[in-house]
């Protein structure tokens, strides 16, 4: 349990304050993506710090930076109330008699094995890997940082999967993502061995679907909708990526309007079915700008943050 000083200003949101903590594991972790499949608890309301799953060594060197008040272990890892306010000077907090905001605020999340889907490319690195799977995840739970944090094992050689903390609504949403075959509870939370095979394995997360029910199927469409995209990827480069497979209609990525930054998706239209049903089922998992891509067919209305509802306030 790593207890922080108040966030620098200009973080105000829940995302902007967990990219601070990020930050800072990552200075000892060397890795922002290790940095944010360690942490498992967010405090971002009145008192600030996080929970993560990190050795000794490092837990020594994370105490001795600018901004960490203290580094202790957790003392109730199971626990969905976490104090991030004991053992430290009640001065250091802005109003200790409010209690903090958890990450997971119902509590009532469990431990999940995903198997997914072999991606539609080479060889790729365990660092691609992660990130697909974030992005699968992301599809369900409307941010990727949280769903980045959600992530604690992967399997990315032979057989393909993660194991993600997430409550059993989610879990349910997961198992009709295109590419995922199954979900499960995870049976042996603490081992390393995960069982990632499961040839004849049911998803349970939805018991009326096999394996088979998930897979990406030929479907009527001429609009495809592209997520995982590197922020630094721009239309031409996406048109050169998809204009093989058919005439565009139109490429077009979304930028955020504060930012004028790319959100990291984006709609490729064509001019037939023939072509968009080509592109779907030969650039599922594509690398482009060195990021994995994922392709879905797009839905009538735009994605929503969350499961169709809005995400609580920071």
């Amino acid at each position: 349990m790593v207890l922080m000083e108040s966030p620098p200003k200009g973080a105000n949101s829940k995302p902007e304050i967990i990219d601070c903590y990020v930050k800072t594991l990552e200075r000892v972790l060397g890795s922002e993506m290790d940095a944010q499949m360690c942490i498992y608890d967010a405090s971002c309301d009145t008192h600030f710090g996080f929970c993560c799953d990190i050795d000794e060594d490092a837990s020594l060197e994370l105490a001795r930076l600018p901004g960490v008040l203290s580094v202790r272990p957790d003392p109730d890892y199971n626990s969905v109330e976490k104090d991030y306010s004991s053992g430290v000077k009640l001065s250091t907090l802005s109003n200790p008699q409010i209690g903090s905001k958890l990450l997971f605020p119902s509590g009532n999340t469990k431990h999940w094995l995903v198997r997914i889907d072999k991606p539609g490319v080479g060889v790729v690195t365990k660092a691609q890997m992660v990130d697909y799977y974030a992005q699968i995840l992301t599809k369900v739970m409307g941010y990727e940082k949280d769903a980045q944090m959600c992530v604690y094992h992967v399997s990315w050689q032979s057989n393909f999967g993660f194991c993600c903390e997430i409550d059993e609504e989610c879990a349910r949403e997961l198992a009709g993502v295109p590419g995922v075959l199954s979900v499960q509870p995870d049976k042996d939370f603490e081992s390393e061995n995960k069982d990632y095979g499961g040839d004849n394995l049911v998803n349970s997360a939805n018991p009326s679907d096999s394996s088979e029910a998930s897979q990406i199927t030929p479907v009527r469409t001429k609009k495809l909708f592209i997520t995982g995209l590197s922020f630094y990827t721009s239309e031409k480069t996406l048109s050169a990526a998809f204009e093989g497979f058919g005439e565009l209609v139109e490429v077009k990525i979304i930028m955020d309007k504060i930012s004028k930054r790319s959100k990291g998706y984006a709609f490729v239209e064509y001019t037939t079915e023939e072509a968009a049903s080509a592109a779907l089922k030969e650039m599922n998992g594509k690398i482009i700008n060195g990021w994995m891509i994922v392709v879905d067919v797009a839905k009538t209305n735009p994605p929503r943050n969350g499961r169709g509802r809005p995400r609580p306030a920071a």
